[in-house]
């Protein structure tokens, strides 16, 4: 009860500051009553939702995206626009309070101690605040589902004559549990199809914690084709970490029940472990490794065991969920690897990106590698920006992207 009372108490603090700024604004009463209309809707749609979870004793890992994440991402929207009109008014009250006792003290003005509040601040301070507003309920409503199609061309001097040109669909963190609209979908997977590619390589998070969320989806997924298969490896989310299991056996079903799925669907899950991809006389080597994450993310990626039979002279692409592999160890180990595909940040589903221009996004102060391609060493990454969502249910400036790469003889 007391944490509940903090964060009421909070939220009040919040809206009767915000409010002060909307005053200002008090002759135009139709702009008062819209902007208490909005903040009834998104409050009491979320509390409304939030109460029937935890007094129904639901699962949080069963019902949060498709029953609660999008009020709460208004409502997070919503304190954002607040905060942000709040920085302009305590920036101005500092100033009010200094001039104010320099007033006091050096000044014999009859007025009231206090200096008032300018309107232009006000007014400024909404205006700022609108700007990111829209963008957000686009992509919530719209950016989410807005797949982009991301074409690279990469020479290797050492590629195989016969793969010269060859075409590898790479997508990643598809997140079945937070999809929620089969028609786009559907085109996405149409889209994926039509890029007529060799090999379809998916580098994980095909959940967000259980593998039922993808019983929904596997008759869908199974539509996707590529001339010489389709290969999957793990990530994070993909091992039922996130939950609370009633028993270890009843999170090893759960782990075997994603593996059977995506067989079902007709991947090929590699588990530290690599295949060949041939063709005509000459072949590749797909290298498939478990998570392998910095920090407090799992790391039963074990490169060496994925590479047993390997010689260094083979082509090598490789297939590793979190970037921070490439960059920690896969970039300095003792085998050269000549392509490494990952996913894992989304490109933190928010940032600008013009070609040409500028690449940004916030989650580069976590991840050195977030977005696109990268070499270093002779040595390829391509960190792909996510197919689903995760937390935020949207996406702005970061589309959901499926990644073409065609493989030249340089």
């Amino acid at each position: 009860m007391l944490s509940w009372l903090i964060i009421i108490v909070v939220f009040l603090l919040t809206e009767i500051y915000a409010f002060q700024a909307f005053k200002i604004l008090s002759k135009n009463k139709w702009i008062i009553k819209l902007y208490t209309f909005i903040n009834v809707i998104v409050f009491v749609n979320f509390f409304f939702r939030l109460f029937s979870i935890y007094f129904q004793n639901l699962d949080y890992s069963d019902i949060f995206y498709n029953y609660l994440s999008v009020p709460f991402a208004l409502l997070f929207t919503l304190l954002c626009f607040k905060l942000i009109v709040i920085s302009f008014l305590f920036i101005e009250d500092i100033g009010r309070i200094a001039e104010s006792t320099f007033k006091f003290f050096f000044s014999n003005s009859s007025d009231s101690f206090l200096v008032k509040r300018r309107d232009f601040l006000s007014k400024l301070a909404i205006l700022v605040a609108s700007i990111p507003v829209p963008f957000v309920i686009h992509g919530i409503f719209k950016g989410r589902y807005n797949y982009k199609v991301f074409n690279y061309e990469l020479k290797f001097d050492d590629l195989p004559q016969d793969f010269d040109g060859y075409k590898i669909t790479h997508i990643s963190d598809i997140h079945s549990g937070s999809l929620d609209n089969r028609e786009n979908v559907e085109y996405a997977v149409d889209l994926i199809n039509k890029q007529n590619s060799n090999l379809i390589l998916f580098t994980g998070d095909i959940v967000n914690n259980k593998a039922n969320e993808l019983i929904k989806w596997k008759t869908l997924f199974s539509k996707l084709k590529a001339k010489d298969g389709k290969y999957s490896v793990l990530g994070n989310h993909d091992y039922g970490d996130y939950v609370q299991w009633n028993t270890k056996n009843e999170k090893n079903l759960n782990f075997q029940l994603l593996q059977d799925i995506q067989k079902e669907m007709g991947f090929k899950l590699l588990l530290n472990e690599n295949t060949q991809i041939r063709k005509k006389n000459s072949s590749i080597s797909l290298v498939g490794v478990e998570n392998w994450g910095k920090g407090r993310f799992k790391k039963k990626g074990d490169i060496d065991k994925a590479c047993l039979g390997l010689v260094n002279s083979d082509f090598k692409i490789v297939m590793s969920h979190d970037p921070s592999h490439w960059d920690k160890v896969l970039i300095d180990h003792k085998t050269h690897f000549h392509l490494t595909l990952s996913g894992h940040t989304h490109g933190m589903q928010f940032g600008i990106e013009i070609p040409g221009w500028i690449k940004w996004s916030p989650v580069k102060w976590a991840y050195k590698y977030w977005a696109g391609i990268y070499n270093n060493n002779k040595q390829f990454l391509n960190v792909n920006r996510g197919f689903g969502v995760l937390g935020f249910p949207g996406r702005v400036g970061i589309p959901p992207e499926i990644s073409v790469i065609k493989l030249k003889k340089a």
